[in-house]
């Protein structure tokens, strides 16, 4: 499971795969994405692996890719997908800080400069507002669980049984226990196989990429302006969007 809170939004499904140098780069030009034909499940060699208490072998892979560029095996087959989202004023404060820490990004030169960039889809992955109301439009194609990252915040324990459910996995109480004590934001951000530590050591980040995990930090940063703005957007652009966003919470 990931909360994937230093990016747009993000889809897990059956296997891994990787990201290229060349177009790892604010684009809004979908032909500078990688190619996802049949090869796009065997390029990854770490691809991650995991056993359920069955004994099923399920592998897993993350991808920020659009709906219309998965591979064509997750609608025809029907892999299960759990597209995990967030209030999207806290992901343009969580992506600004995070194009600071990855090398492979440019520097923001200003959160006025960057906060614009983000209303017009002018960064990683694209537009936040066409990802995620793409893939609501795809719910009745794609077999699709939405998890919201503050309801992981306000109670984990339940978003996490409703992922096993979503993915036909009976577990018991203490393995619920131990999925839910291994992803808290407290655990990730000290555990070297979730904080991307490794990475920092080797230069392809600059410093932690895992900073507070918290709903409502946007307002330390969003002017008055700047929030209505913002607000004036998301009204036009997600009008029909049947998801609603939580803005804050006590931490």
């Amino acid at each position: 499971m990931s909360s994937s809170s230093r990016t747009p939004s993000q889809a897990q499904f059956g296997c891994n795969r990787s990201l290229s140098r060349s177009w790892m780069r604010p684009t809004l030009n979908r032909q500078k994405m990688p190619a996802t034909g049949s090869e796009f499940l065997g390029w990854r060699k770490d691809l991650q692996m995991t056993r359920t208490e069955k004994g099923q072998i399920l592998g897993i892979f993350g991808t920020h890719l659009p709906p219309d560029m998965l591979p064509l095996a997750v609608k025809d087959k029907q892999i299960k997908a759990v597209y995990v989202w967030r209030n999207p004023k806290d992901v343009l404060v969580s992506l600004y800080h995070f194009a600071q820490s990855w090398v492979l990004l440019e520097t923001p030169k200003s959160f006025e400069e960057f906060f614009q960039q983000f209303l017009d889809g002018k960064v990683y992955m694209g537009s936040w507002f066409d990802h995620v109301s793409e893939y609501s439009a795809a719910q009745n194609q794609l077999n699709i669980h939405f998890v919201q990252y503050e309801n992981l915040l306000k109670d984990l324990r339940g978003e996490v049984v409703k992922i096993c459910s979503f993915l036909g996995q009976d577990l018991t109480d203490e393995a619920i226990d131990r999925v839910v004590e291994s992803s808290t934001f407290k655990n990730m951000k000290t555990n070297p196989n979730a904080n991307y530590k490794e990475f920092i050591e080797k230069d392809r980040y600059k410093k932690e990429t895992m900073r507070k995990g918290v709903a409502g930090d946007w307002k330390n940063h969003l002017t008055v302006a700047q929030n209505q703005r913002f607000d004036e957007v998301l009204k036009e652009k997600m009008k029909t969007l049947p998801l609603t966003c939580i803005w804050e919470m006590g931490q």
